[in-house]
């Protein structure tokens, strides 16, 4: 498949995304207070002995982040996506604001724009400060209005810099990382689910809702305020599958997990609704929710100004294994499906999710926020060079599926390569790398992959196909 020379207008951002605790390290610098992930991490060691975000890719020291931007100045980025730190802008959730993380992130803003490269700035990105993850968390409906405050914090100190904010980041997949650290932390051991099971349903649902909630209060708030911007959430949305030969039982599951997974986000944005089949099985389920009447009116009408689309995969879906169950349904991966790290490679399903969103959302706005894939055994320094074919073709394959989409008319708008470095994977640690930048972990030098050099060359409108993903070593 080949990726045509670019039809966009000069305002189409590409770029590539960070997240700051995977990437800053420096967790105790110029005030910051913990966050839950210095618990999970550090204090709980669920990601194993000496994993830590103490150091991470050092990008919150400056003589390293200019030379970041040097790089992805050099690869031709119109646009960097990254997350500012809560605990770091208030250190314990609710207190004063600390002047010296204003005063960091302002100049990496102004860092990034003088290399011509616009910030897409991320409000929340998992990093829920430690006290306020003791109080509950996203399972509190207090959470709306600490966000709220927290992003009047953000807005007063960086409207003048940013015109483009992600308040909020993957709501079910960091759900779903939270529970696997609250099964490591009581069992030693867990899987990850991003699909709630039963157990898990209720308490997934209240903490979405929130999450959702807390957007739509802190784009209020903005609008109230008279700030300039636009404002957005980035979701992670998997299209449900069935193999062939599924039977009526695990194509009515592969529905609900839609429900659960993607609608219950989009009905909500788009519609002002919460999708009826999933109020169904909470219902039948006895589930306590936390729903309440006008919840999900409110989110819609804060009309949010784009969609982020994190995409790396469809989810396969097959009905689960609970006798008598209507609404029992499971995700897995079939062993003869080609997948990375995170999923099954369907460029095709990303098409679709597009279109998707064209024809049953009214065409948002979209800016892919996430795109990307790890590979097993691939990032491997060899005379110099990384030669991460697999992930070059992943990328050449999507945005030529992400072009055919806006051919046909989806509006997607900006295009961000997951991740710009190798960084902190979460609860893998430092196992699985994402980046176009391969990072040494004990020098932290940087050397550009392979997928990173045929990004550029996307990035100036040359015609770039598979084929062109070849080692060089």
């Amino acid at each position: 498949m080949a990726v045509s020379p670019s039809a966009a207008t000069d305002k189409f951002l590409w770029g590539a995304a960070s997240a700051a605790y995977q990437v800053e390290g420096s967790t105790t610098a110029d005030g910051k207070g913990p966050s839950v992930w210095d618990d999970y991490l550090d204090r709980l060691h669920l990601a194993g002995p000496g994993i830590s975000g103490a150091v991470a890719i050092d990008f919150y020291n400056r003589d390293q982040h200019l030379k970041d931007i040097a790089l992805f100045k050099k690869l031709g980025l119109t646009s960097y996506r990254f997350s500012v730190s809560w605990p770091r802008i208030i250190p314990d959730g609710l207190g004063p604001v600390n002047p010296a993380a204003i005063a960091h992130y302002r100049q990496f803003i102004s860092d990034l724009k003088a290399a011509g490269i616009k910030p897409m700035l991320t409000l929340y990105h998992w990093d829920m400060p430690a006290s306020l993850a003791a109080a509950g968390g996203w399972e509190n409906r207090d959470s709306v209005k600490w966000f709220e405050r927290y992003a009047d914090a953000i807005f007063a100190n960086f409207h003048d810099q940013v015109d483009l904010f992600v308040l909020l980041n993957e709501p079910s997949v960091e759900r779903a990382t939270k529970t696997l650290a609250e099964a490591i932390r009581d069992n030693g051991k867990g899987d990850f689910k991003i699909l709630p099971d039963a157990d898990h349903m209720a308490v997934s649902l209240k903490t979405y809702n929130h999450i959702l909630l807390a957007g739509a209060a802190a784009k209020k708030s903005f609008e109230v305020h008279g700030y300039k911007g636009q404002l957005g959430l980035a979701l992670p949305l998997f299209p449900t599958i069935n193999e062939d030969g599924a039977s009526d039982a695990d194509k009515k599951s592969a529905v609900l997990a839609d429900g659960v997974l993607n609608r219950w986000f989009l009905d909500a944005m788009y519609k002002g609704t919460y999708p009826q089949d999933v109020l169904d099985m909470a219902s039948a389920r006895g589930l306590d929710t936390g729903v309440q009447p006008d919840d999900a009116k409110t989110i819609g009408d804060a009309h949010f100004d784009f969609l982020g689309v994190n995409f790396y995969s469809p989810m396969y879906v097959r009905h689960g294994a609970m006798p008598g169950d209507d609404f029992s349904a499971e995700q897995y991966l079939p062993k003869t499906v080609y997948s990375a790290f995170n999923g099954a490679v369907r460029p095709d399903q990303f098409k679709a999710l597009l279109g998707r969103m064209k024809s049953e959302y009214g065409n948002p706005p979209v800016y892919i926020t996430e795109n990307g894939a790890g590979f097993a055994g691939e990032d491997v320094m060899k005379n110099g060079k990384v030669d991460d074919v697999q992930r070059c073709r992943y990328l050449v394959t999507h945005i030529a599926a992400m072009k055919s989409a806006m051919s046909e008319g989806a509006d997607v708008r900006g295009y961000h390569v997951w991740s710009s470095h190798d960084n902190l994977e979460w609860l893998s640690g430092y196992a699985s790398r994402f980046g176009m930048i391969y990072v040494d972990w004990d020098t932290q030098k940087r050397t550009p992959k392979l997928s990173a050099d045929l990004y550029a060359r996307v990035i100036r409108g040359d015609k770039v196909t598979e084929a062109d993903c070849v080692a060089r070593n």
